[in-house]
Order: C-alpha cells, then sequence, then structure tokens
C-alpha cells in the first residue's frame, strides 16, 4: 500500500492533478505507514514480553520495523507543513526524502523478517503463507528501491521556493549505473534465496504489473505503450525457465555458472524498459537528448514525442550498458558467494 501509494502520488505530480496534501494517493501512502505503524507496536510488545526474542534472528526486523514507523510518522505532518509553509515541492525534497527513507527501512524489515521467518518454517500453512508474503515484500523492496534512485536522478525537485534538482549529467549516471544494478540485484538475489522455479520471475511480474498500475494507467496517453511495456515480463519467464532446465534446447550445454551471468546481464538490460514512463526524463538532457524547457515541458506526457524520436537509438544502448553492469553484478554475487563459501569451511574446520 505503502510502494503504490507513493508511485502514483509521483504520477499524479506529474500529471499535474490539483496538488495538496489530502489526495487519493496520499491516503493509500499512509494507511500502509499506519498499518506499519501498527504492526512495529506490536513487534515491540513482542520483544518485551518474550526476552529471548531480542536475542533471536528476528529482533534486527522488528527494531527497523520501529525506526523506519518512527521516520514515516514524523514525515507526515512534516510534508503537510511544508505544503502549507512553501507550496507545491519538488521530488527530492527533505519531507519527501525523510518519507522515502522511512519507507525503505519498513520495507527491508519486513523482507528481511519474512525471509528469516521462512527459515524457521518449513512446512504447513504457515510456510505457504510466507512464502505469499515474501512475495509481496520483495515486490515492494525492488520497487522503493528503484524510487529511491529516482528521487535523486529525476529533474522534477524544482518546488516553487526551492530548487532540489542535481546536475543533469549527475543525475544520469545515477539512473544509468544504479538502476540496471538494483534490476540484476534484485533478480539474482530471488534466484538465489529461493531456488523454486517460477518464482524470480513472479517477483519481477509483479515489480512490472504494479508500475503499470501506479504509474501508467493514471494516464491514457500513457497507456498506449502499456502492451509494449509487458513485454518485459517475457525474459525473466525465459531466464527462469533457463535457470531451472525447463528450456527445451541448449540446458545442458550451458553452466550453471554461465546461467547465472545470463540472469544477471538479461534483468540488468531491461532497466529502461522498465522505467518507462519515469526513466526518460532522468536522461532527457544526455542520452535521449532534449531540453526539458525547449520542449515546453508541463507534464510526463509532453515526454512521449521525445521518447518515441529517441528510441531506436537510446534502447539499443541501454540494453547493453545495462547487460553490461548486470553481468558484472552476477560475477560479484558469485565471488561473494565463495568468500563466504570459503570461511564458512574454515569455520567448521577451526571447530572441528
Amino acid at each position: 500500500m505503502q510502494i503504490g501509494g507513493g508511485n502514483w502520488d509521483v504520477t499524479s505530480h506529474l500529471l499535474l492533478t490539483p496538488e495538496s496534501f489530502f489526495t487519493p494517493s496520499h491516503a493509500l501512502l499512509y494507511t500502509g505507514i499506519g498499518i506499519l505503524t501498527l504492526s512495529s507496536i506490536i513487534g515491540g510488545i513482542l520483544m518485551l514480553k518474550y526476552r529471548e526474542l531480542k536475542k533471536s534472528s528476528l529482533a534486527l526486523s522488528f527494531k527497523l520495523l520501529i525506526i523506519g514507523s518512527i521516520i514515516s510518522i514524523i514525515s507526515g505532518p512534516s510534508d503537510f507543513i511544508w505544503h502549507q509553509t512553501f507550496g507545491v515541492d519538488g521530488f527530492l525534497s527533505p519531507t519527501h526524502l525523510m518519507l522515502i527513507t522511512g519507507m525503505l527501512i519498513n520495507t527491508l524489515a519486513v523482507a528481511v523478517g519474512l525471509v528469516r521467518v521462512n527459515t524457521f518454517v518449513k512446512t504447513g500453512t504457515f510456510y505457504q503463507l510466507g512464502r505469499i508474503f515474501s512475495s509481496i515484500a520483495l515486490v515492494a523492496l525492488w520497487l522503493i528501491l528503484i524510487s529511491y534512485v529516482y528521487m535523486f536522478a529525476l529533474p522534477i525537485s524544482d518546488g516553487e521556493l526551492f530548487n532540489f534538482n542535481l546536475n543533469p549529467l549527475a543525475e544520469s549516471l545515477i539512473a544509468l549505473v544504479f538502476l540496471p544494478l538494483i534490476n540484476s540485484g534484485m533478480f539474482l538475489f530471488v534466484l538465489k534465496k529461493t531456488r523454486t522455479f517460477g518464482f524470480a520471475s513472479a517477483i519481477a511480474t509483479g515489480v512490472i504489473l504494479l508500475t503499470a498500475f501506479t504509474s501508467i494507467l493514471p494516464s491514457q496517453a500513457l497507456t498506449n505503450f502499456l502492451p509494449f511495456y509487458l513485454l518485459a515480463i517475457i525474459p525473466f519467464v525465459l531466464v527462469d525457465m533457463l535457470i531451472y532446465g525447463k528450456l527445451p534446447l541448449g540446458n545442458r550445454k550451458i553452466s550453471n555458472k554461465h546461467k547465472f551471468a545470463i540472469a544477471g546481464a538479461i534483468s540488468g538490460s531491461l532497466f529502461y524498459v522498465i522505467g518507462y514512463p519515469l526513466l526518460p526524463l532522468a536522461l532527457s538532457s544526455y542520452l535521449m537528448p532534449v531540453n526539458l524547457e525547449e520542449t515546453g515541458f508541463v507534464t510526463i506526457v509532453d515526454i512521449i514525442p521525445s521518447l518515441v524520436n529517441s528510441l531506436h537509438m537510446v534502447l539499443p544502448t541501454t540494453i547493453i550498458l545495462g547487460a553490461i553492469i548486470g553481468f558484472l553484478s552476477a560475477r560479484i554475487y558469485e565471488r561473494i558467494d565463495s568468500f563466504k563459501e570459503k570461511n564458512s569451511k574454515s569455520d567448521r574446520v577451526i571447530y572441528e
């Protein structure tokens, strides 16, 4: 709820819908934050009641949930005061940064907590529920990481009184490096941790569908690209099939190491497609290129002509760049795994 409401709110800002604190997107966002706050209170009570819980691996998740909820709660009235004092604000305002930081901590707390719960419960109804809730949490974590990058990459932080936009080159570099890194990193993480066919592609599908509902469907003009946007699901499914040997050809000839590298490259290469419709704004000064002021940019819809005209050059460039970063992230992931495995073997030898 908080991630969907946050994405919807950004889209509303860029469509110039009536700007105030009391909007449907804010209502959804802060309802989600309210539920998380209630969860953090319950978590705090459990840790006070059961002392042994403080020493368990779940204690970190409860603590993060409490910290994230406190930050989010403070950011609500702070954002209201900011609106009342300074009028329309930019994306990277102090209160928005505080809010999304609290959301990130909350989402990380939930994802980490559910993954750890699943290590304790291996069968039965609670195991199945844990898998379902873990899927939702990982979708939310993937999206909030993307949104956090957008905070610094999108040139939409020029408010009525303050301009928090970064240098255009810095904005483009942040988007080009961190977005493919997040896509490949999250997809590889899910592949490694779940080891279940269809789980990673289901998470990626959830990311794409929630983005479609909150960032594309609010504007009829943006939905023209929706069928092509949804095609991004197919590569994730094919990679999932490759990893688990479900493709009819070539599975035996490709080693697991190479499959993992391919998964990183493909998931990283799709960052520009998944970033529609917001990402083209971050690349407007250099990669597209287009001067938003000269084109009379007013709403997100105004970027569509430039997007269409530059797609034949921008898409191949981002695919290649994203694939390289995704491939490198897979190699780094494997190095970290091998390092952990060597350390665990050393620990066992010392213990024995």
